[in-house]
């Protein structure tokens, strides 16, 4: 045989065991990034069953790095917008907060969980948005009115009224809690320059419409038919009252408890006007 015959075959075998080995190391290495992928995305969907977005989010970021995927992308994108709807809604950026979480629940590609945690979270903005228009704003508006007629003693009523709100302590109203805090201690103070004092009581009275109302639940009586109300049925319960053309807004959660009550009704969607009109008579 032809030495120039036994190089070529020399030559062919050495290409041929050398794309086999770049094969076999590209294969192995693309397998090595495919179990880190599948980690990144598992240790995400890990995260958001916590509802921990932060870590969702930095995981799901991991996965793209390795793998620019859509599903990645789109499970990366729900988690921040689910982390700006929540710091919006703690900053009272109700319209902001709600775009974002539509966009968490509508998302093309996206996780299944987050799009329902999505949706939960939708239904609380709506609450806590509905709680700030009906009960909080009003409260501040007569809070700052009385301070602007110099009624201190007045103004420290209707703020010590957002305290006493039983959702108060949750986290999206941190921000309102904070205010109502302030507001009293200026005005503690502002009624001692002028040589006068102030005082704070969880049964203060003022003008609120029914708030202060005796009955079953003026010791703070959460509880109808044997369950607490929370501050979605509160909600409803306000909504039910003002279709039914009560001035809702001059309610406060206590007096509406007190009315579903007395009502004995399984549901807000029960009332009747003339539910309200009976419990309503002296």
């Amino acid at each position: 045989m032809k030495k120039t015959t036994i190089w070529t075959i020399v030559a062919v075998v050495i290409i041929v065991l050398g794309g086999s080995t770049i094969y076999g190391t590209q294969k192995a290495s693309n397998n090595q990034v495919n179990a880190a992928y599948t980690e990144a995305m598992d240790n995400g969907k890990d995260a958001v069953m916590d509802k921990d977005y932060v870590r969702a989010s930095s995981n799901f970021a991991k996965a793209i790095k390795l793998k620019n995927t859509a599903t990645a992308k789109a499970y990366k994108d729900q988690a921040d917008k689910m982390l700006t709807a929540i710091s919006a809604t703690k900053d009272g950026e109700y319209t902001n907060a709600l775009n974002n979480v539509n966009n968490v629940i509508n998302a093309n590609n996206g996780y299944t969980l987050l799009a329902k945690q999505g949706q939960k979270l939708q239904a609380t903005i709506k609450d806590v948005k509905d709680n700030y228009e009906h009960e909080l704003k009003p409260l501040f508006d007569q809070a700052k009115k009385a301070e602007q007629d110099k009624q201190y003693q007045q103004a420290v009523d209707h703020y010590q009224k957002i305290l006493d709100l039983p959702y108060i302590e949750d986290k999206y109203y941190a921000k309102y809690k904070e205010q109502a805090q302030k507001g009293i201690a200026n005005n503690k103070d502002a009624a001692k320059e002028k040589g006068t004092s102030v005082t704070t009581a969880k049964d203060s009275t003022g003008d609120t419409g029914n708030a202060g109302k005796t009955g079953e639940g003026a010791m703070g009586n959460h509880r109808v038919n044997g369950k607490t109300v929370g501050t979605s049925q509160i909600s409803q319960l306000r909504k039910k009252l003002q279709s039914l053309g009560f001035d809702s807004m001059s309610w406060s959660p206590q007096d509406l408890i007190d009315m579903y009550r007395s009502t004995g009704h399984t549901s807000p969607s029960q009332i009747t006007k003339q539910d309200v009109q009976k419990y309503l008579k002296p």
